[in-house]
């Protein structure tokens, strides 16, 4: 009967961390879906779900090898970048997407944090992230970088 409890002790608490990084992301895809921006809610929370699972991976890799959580942050931040490239846009002068490839870093990032039990990072880090950009979109066009179009 130990061994049944140690388990579900071990879902429970993956359970907790994917979805407290989950709502974290939530909270920043939803300011991307209010302004009709690339990844909204969903895409916010695989991303910060992913980055998660894959560090919960790592560390539990890291039983045997200790050098795997090294690895699987390097091979995060590849994939992770790669993502956060395919969001961004350039037309000329004009280079549109920074902030959303930016979300998704963050996002990614968050997702590390409550994985390897950083929880106030995360937490923090998400809430500060969706403040900045609520309040980056609350300033007239012609004040916020990403509808700037340089003339030259």
């Amino acid at each position: 009967m130990g061994g049944v409890s140690i388990v579900l002790t071990e879902i429970l608490d993956i359970l907790l961390r994917l979805v407290a990084a989950g709502v974290i992301g939530a909270c920043i895809g939803f300011e991307r879906r209010i302004h009709h921006k690339a990844i909204g809610i969903a895409g916010m929370v695989l991303i910060a779900i992913g980055s998660t699972t894959y560090m919960l991976l790592g560390r539990h890799l890291a039983e045997t090898d200790p050098s795997s959580i090294s690895r699987t942050l390097q091979g995060f931040l590849s994939g992770i970048g790669f993502l956060g490239g395919a969001v961004i846009f350039k037309s000329g002068f004009d280079v549109k997407g920074i902030k959303a490839a930016a979300a998704v870093w963050i996002t990614g990032a968050i997702g590390l944090a409550v994985a390897t039990s950083y929880w106030w990072l995360g937490i923090t880090v998400g809430v500060v992230t969706a403040a900045v950009m609520f309040i980056a979109d609350s300033f007239p066009d012609e004040v916020r970088e990403e509808k700037q179009e340089t003339r030259g």
